[in-house]
């Protein structure tokens, strides 16, 4: 292997490793275009750090570690009990970001306070009531999702023949929803609901499922198979997801179904023998693993009362269901889930079929209760009497999944550490004596881990126009360093393999990806701010909207976005994520980056 070719390898592996949530789509762009590009061109790699410019020296020096991690050591301490959505530990957490806004001057952005039902201050001093005032908070109504019930059925009609069969949810099949809905459409077959133009596999060629329920196969054909085409033209990664690309990344085949009119979907099984039946893994998922510890309780989930857009990565409803389900479903036209995959297999061509008579239906509600949480906002204004108008909004998710039973889950890494960093970049803001041209936004959003509901509710309701929001900066998970150990065992889980020279000289201590919207001009931002930081940088250009975090909601509205994350650990989503097991050096490195690259957007020309 060249010494260029292992580079390219190492490139990629870094890359899959860090973006994993956002490959399947990204997978979509692969091919041709990446082939052409030198990987290298994306890394910013510095010998020696540059003095940072008088006029933003003092923000810049206002960033610590140990600022970071004292700020942090509060957030994450077991008297928040996790911030979990609309608990009082979140709100202390909320209360304290806000303190911290007015003790810096960083004005309230939020909503207007509102007097009491039982405010008599009116009465007893009349004509002396003050106007109401400006918050830091911007509250948003939420629905607790308390239970959920569904029932399903088959129906058969053929002339004055009718049949029916009910099935049974975790037995029969699996529908998780925040919403009561139901559906009923007639049903079509299109194999793995693939099309893929280059390798000339269409399931959907010369059949109509608009307005249809679409029955497909998990996965891909021959996906196994080293020799089938969606190996050889590498697509397994697009249809046969890692489990957190496709919990983050959406389905690319219910996207297509939508984008073909249907109006839900069924999936059964492609490989029971290696991924158990609906059935199976309910019952896997009961079974006590004496290796974890066991949480008691779920982990509650809610949606916004108040609709806002629909992110890209939320699909069609989809029903997973059982392959004796599949069979009962195909049997009224005397067919069969795998003699149809068999078909599909040996031919490696799609075997779509119309399903006559044959419709499914789904009735399945949601028992709610309203609670409700807050995002904090507040900004410094812009220096310029016309750029002023023009905001970048820096943010990160103050939320994290709260308390169950005993464990707290802390959340100092997730995402404790990104809050840290939108405090420690709004009083560096605070304190520079030189102002950007434009202003600044600074937001805490809540609800992230429930499904981004903060940071959506504030892209529907912005305290600025969005046509007039000059960026977006996101801080998710900035506090932890890769290990080797893991990062050579997860390149190998995706099939790759990272040179042992590479990995010896990898300082990850100094690493970071970042990812950032197609724009040149925030590339350039960030590789001339690495001159000032000194990290070891690989930047990532997608057009994706995708992923898990809160820069998802304004790249979907085109807002240009930049989005800082350090490691994935064995911590992720644990009691575990605790604050001793931080790096103050990360924090203060990313978070001086950030807030250089905020300075430079904000004080930029006008476009």
């Amino acid at each position: 292997m060249t010494t260029f070719t292992k580079k390219i390898t190492f490139v990629f592996v870094t890359v899959l490793l860090v973006f994993a949530p956002v490959l399947v789509s990204d997978a979509q762009q692969a091919g041709k275009k990446n082939e052409k590009e030198d990987p290298m061109t994306n890394f910013s790699i510095i010998e020696k750090t540059q003095p940072v410019p008088e006029d933003i020296k003092t923000g810049f020096e206002s960033i610590t570690g140990k600022d970071a991690v004292t700020f942090l050591g509060f957030l994450s301490s077991d008297l928040l009990e996790g911030r979990d959505t609309g608990s009082r530990g979140y709100d202390i957490a909320a209360e304290f970001a806000a303190s911290m806004f007015s003790l810096w001057g960083i004005k309230p952005a939020g909503d207007m306070e509102s007097s009491a039902p039982d405010d008599r201050s009116y009465f007893d001093n009349p004509g002396k009531k003050e106007k109401p005032k400006r918050t830091y908070f911007q509250e948003i109504a939420l629905k607790e999702i308390v239970d959920q019930a569904s029932t399903a059925a088959v129906e058969y009609v053929k002339g004055p023949e009718q049949k029916s069969r009910t099935f049974y949810p975790d037995i029969d099949y699996r529908f998780n929803s925040s919403y009561s809905r139901s559906f009923s459409a007639p049903v079509v077959f299109v194999g793995y609901g693939i099309s893929e133009k280059s390798i000339k596999y269409d399931d959907y060629e010369k059949i109509d499922v608009k307005g249809k329920i679409v029955m497909m196969l998990s996965e891909a054909p021959g996906w196994h198979d080293p020799e089938s085409p969606f190996n050889k033209n590498k697509l397994k990664q697009k249809y046969v997801p890692d489990r957190m690309m496709r919990r983050m990344g959406g389905s690319p085949k219910a996207k297509l179904a939508e984008e073909k009119g249907a109006i839900a979907v069924i999936m059964v099984e492609n490989s029971p023998e290696k991924n158990p039946d609906i059935a199976e893994k309910q019952l896997a998922s009961r079974k006590i693993n004496d290796e974890q510890t066991i949480f008691p309780g779920t982990r509650t989930r809610m949606t916004l009362v108040q609709s806002t857009m629909r992110l890209p990565f939320v699909s069609l409803p989809t029903v997973y269901i059982s392959r004796n389900m599949a069979d009962a479903i195909l049997g009224y036209s005397n067919l069969d889930i795998e003699t149809l995959k068999t078909k599909i297999e040996k031919s490696d061509r799609p075997h779509s079929v119309v399903l006559p008579g044959v419709s499914f239906k789904l009735e399945s509600t949601v028992e709610e209760k309203l609670t409700g949480s807050r995002n904090v906002l507040g900004y410094i204004e812009g220096s310029d009497p016309e750029l002023k108008d023009e905001v970048v909004v820096i943010g990160g998710h103050l939320d994290h999944l709260g308390k169950r039973g005993d464990y707290i889950f802390n959340g100092a890494d997730d995402n404790g550490s990104g809050s840290v960093g939108v405090l420690e970049i709004a009083r560096a803001f605070a304190l520079n004596p030189v102002k950007p041209k434009r202003t600044v936004l600074f937001a805490l959003w809540t609800a992230e881990e429930k499904g981004l509901l903060g940071s959506r509710y504030y892209v529907a309701h912005p305290f600025f126009p969005l046509k007039k929001t000059a960026a977006y900066i996101n801080h998710d998970m900035i506090s932890r360093i890769w290990e080797k150990k893991r990062l050579t065992a997860m390149a190998r889980r995706f099939g790759e393999d990272i040179p042992k020279e590479f990995v010896e000289k990898l300082d990850t201590s100094n690493f970071l990806s970042v990812r950032l919207c197609e724009s040149d001009n925030f590339f350039n931002i960030l590789k001339e701010n690495n001159q000032f930081v000194g990290m070891q940088i690989y930047l990532r250009k997608t057009s994706s909207a995708m992923g898990g975090s809160d820069h998802a909601p304004f790249a979907f509205v085109k807002v240009p976005w930049v989005g800082f994350m350090a490691a994935m650990t064995e911590d992720f989503h644990q009691p575990s994520d605790t604050v001793e097991r931080v790096s103050a050096d990360m924090m203060e490195k990313i978070i001086r980056l950030s807030w250089l690259t905020a300075f430079k957007i904000a004080d930029g020309p006008a476009q």
